[in-house]
């Protein structure tokens, strides 16, 4: 049975990022009508949208990587 790299780690990144930059547009709708930003839920939506971000493209290269190995094995 064959690890499916894209995924196992293009899919759950690619929920966070998405969560990550709903945060953002809720961040930034608060900010735009408020002129106040929250520091908790801007950390979170960093940190979810750069793991989120991380993941997705690691999946991406892992790909491409036993793709090539593949391709070299035949």
């Amino acid at each position: 049975m064959e690890f499916n790299s894209l995924y196992w780690f293009t899919l759950p990144g690619f929920v966070l990022c998405s969560g990550g930059l709903y945060i953002g547009l809720g961040l930034l709708r608060t900010f735009y009508l408020d002129g106040s930003l929250a520091f908790k839920p801007a950390v979170l939506m960093v940190i979810l949208t750069v793991i989120g971000a991380g993941m997705t493209f690691t999946g991406i290269l892992l790909h491409s990587i036993s793709g090539l190995l593949r391709h070299l094995r035949e």
